[in-house]
């Protein structure tokens, strides 16, 4: 029986070793994987939350009121939908899709929306102004829904 020399058993790598090193290849393929895959969720989520604000500024409220989640339509008939938008103070002038941020079925999108206010401020007949919104939007049936606050 020979017995392998010290510097041979010093160098090889340990079951365990070997073991942790695969866990962490599959790991870091999973985070990959993962990341990957929520590119194309944001930009859908994007283009979806672009095109409501597109909707919504051109006064095409039966687009607008078809992108908001299944919940809500369940809950808010298309004509009301369209009176409550008609009879805001505020109205939009602009609107861009800044960024968005996704986990599974979740996106939060970021929106610079320009507005109008009527006689908001005394002394001025109009005020203009432009802000960052943030809005939630739901994955179901593979689809993305606007989901608003209430």
């Amino acid at each position: 029986m020979s017995i392998a020399p010290k510097q041979q058993l010093m160098t090889r790598p340990s079951v365990r070793v070997t073991f942790f090193r695969a866990i962490n290849g599959l790991l870091l393929a999973a985070l990959v994987a993962a990341c990957a895959s929520s590119q194309p969720a944001a930009s859908d989520v994007r283009q979806r939350a672009q095109a409501r604000w597109d909707a919504v500024l051109a006064g095409d409220y039966d687009s607008a009121y078809g992108l908001y989640s299944p919940g809500y339509r369940s809950s808010h008939s298309r004509v009301d939908f369209a009176i409550e938008q008609r009879m805001r103070r505020v109205r939009w002038s602009s609107a861009e899709v800044q960024e968005s941020s996704c986990e599974a079925d979740v996106c939060t999108v970021v929106t610079r929306i320009g507005y109008q206010v009527g006689g908001a401020v005394p002394g001025l007949s109009q005020w203009q102004s432009e802000k960052d919104v943030k809005e939630r939007w739901l994955r179901t049936g593979g689809q993305w829904w606007y989901l608003p606050e209430e």
